[in-house]
This record gives structure tokens, sequence and C-alpha cells, in this order.
């Protein structure tokens, strides 16, 4: 009957609302937006604000006041991120704000430091692609840190990125300040148009890195490999399984081929809203668990 249920729940909503975290490009867990729009405004999904425990190697589960937080738009696009980082500090709490366009683009992308804030603000083409991005340091008018409101904006530096196609191939060159190009990135695409590999080159230098991008039978992505130079083993790599739905449900990361951390992520069966996220530091043994309650517009 649950099965049932999840298949005439899916239905329902619309064809892409099984997915709560869009993974395409392997940013599931980043800073970088991850969550399906399509999905969470078919909900209307206000936040799911989480709880954060932590159980170390042979200890017993220990509940913390950290909090991490993601709150939505009535567009579904993500808004605010907040992540509570010590349980020593009242104010010891990270915060991320998102701003879009009416083409659901992210414009800017605000984060907190020790500092104040800093932030990115990214201009697009007729054509939808990054032209130009501004990093800037910022100072808040507001007494609250999750109450922003913008008084003072420096622009530390921008960049701008030209762009040149051909066939399975794109090539964006990143210009500095000075409108002087210093890097250049080709992205490589198969047969079927699925990413495969991002070569990013230094021109002054002459330094490669390449990330290696593979997928499983349907179409999900499977692992992203990160390599320094010309080097036979990857020194980072990122490896995600999914269930039935093409849900998320394990992210393991490797350094030098030895796998460092597992997490595991757990829905609600009856919505599919993300629910827990079980994350083990496989050198400490370190154990974290965060578990999300949702919260919903009218």
């Amino acid at each position: 009957m649950n099965r049932v249920l999840v298949l005439l729940f899916c239905f329902l909503v619309n064809q892409y609302a099984c997915q709560m975290i869009n993974n395409e490009y392997g940013h599931a867990l980043t800073e970088t937006p991850f969550f399906n729009e399509k999905y969470v405004r078919s909900l209307k999904l206000k936040s799911i604000i989480g709880t954060i425990s932590s159980k170390k190697e042979l200890g017993s589960i220990r509940n913390t006041s950290k909090k991490d937080a993601y709150i939505f738009d009535q567009n579904g696009n993500l808004t605010i991120h907040y992540l509570t980082t010590s349980s020593n500090s009242v104010g010891d709490t990270s915060f991320t704000f998102y701003e879009y366009n009416q083409e659901n683009k992210n414009i800017i992308m605000r984060m907190s430091d020790p500092y104040g804030f800093y932030s990115y603000t990214k201009n697009y083409n007729n054509e939808g692609k990054l032209y130009n991005q501004i990093y800037s340091r910022e100072k808040n008018a507001s007494n609250s840190k999750m109450n922003f409101n913008l008084d003072q904006r420096v622009v530390i530096f921008e960049e701008s990125y030209l762009y040149e196609e051909n066939d399975s191939i794109l090539i964006i060159t990143t210009l500095n300040s000075n409108q002087r190009p210093y890097q250049e990135q080709t992205y490589y695409y198969n047969h079927l148009n699925y990413l495969a590999q991002i070569q990013t080159k230094l021109l002054i230098s002459n330094k490669v890195k390449f990330e290696n991008y593979q997928y499983n039978d349907k179409g999900f992505l499977k692992s992203i490999q990160y390599f320094k130079q010309e080097t036979a083993l990857p020194k980072k790599e990122i490896r995600f399984d999914y269930d039935e739905w093409g849900n998320i449900t394990f992210i393991d990361e490797y350094k030098d081929n030895v796998r460092v951390i597992h997490k595991e992520l757990l829905y609600d069966p009856s919505t599919l809203i993300l629910k827990t996220i079980l994350s083990q530091d496989l050198v400490s043994n370190l154990i974290t668990i965060i578990k999300y309650k949702p919260d919903f517009y009218d």
C-alpha cells in the first residue's frame, strides 16, 4: 500500500517531484542551490529545519543546540541556508542568502564569515549564460545576521566569461578584472550530451586539472573524479547512489582512493521530503545525525 501511495503522489505533482535534490552537476549538499524548485513548489514547502546530534566512537548519541536549516520562497527557490557551527557560542551561525531573477537563475549568493558578509553577483546574457561575476565585501545595516539589509558594498574584483562552442565541446575563457584571460575550462560531452569531463587550465602556469563524470543506467550522476595534472589515480572522488525514484541515498567521498566520508540520506516515505542525513567521518569515526522537520505555506 505504501508503494502505491508513493507512486500516486509522484504522478499527481509532476514528473520531477520525486527528486527533492537535483544532483545533475554534483552540487548536492553544497552551498550551490541544489534543491529541485519544481518539487519544492509543488508541495508548498516553506522550510526544512534540522536538529544536529553527534556520536563519537564508543560513545552515546549527544544532542547539540546546532541547527541546519533551508528556507524556500513560494516559487520553490532556496532563499536562506543557515548552519550553527558551534554549540558553545550564541552567534556562531553561518548564513547564505540567495536571490533570483525572473528566470529563477541565481543572481546573488551572499555569505557570512567572521568579518561580516561577502557576495557573488552574477549577470547573464540573453542566452542565459553567465557572462560576468562580481565579488564584493558587504556591511549589514541590521543588527541581526538573519535579516540582512545592505548598508555598504565594496567591489573587490570581477570576472567575465567568453564562450566558444564546437559540436560536443564547450570552452569557457575567464577574464580577470583587467579583462585579460587567465583560465580556460573545456567541457567535453558524450554522444548523449552528458557532461563527461571538465579540463581546467591556468594559462600563465599551464597547470591543468581534470574532473571526470560518470553516470548510472538511468542517467543519474554516479561519480566525479578529480585529478591533478596527468596522475593515474584521482586525488579526490565523490560517489553517489540513488533509490528507484532517483533520490540520492548515499554519498561517499574518497581521498587518494581511500574512503573518508560516508553519508546516508533518508526520506519521508509519504512525501519523499528529506528527513535525515547520517554522516560518518571514517577517519575519526564521528557520526553526525541531522533530523529535519518540514514546514509548509498555507
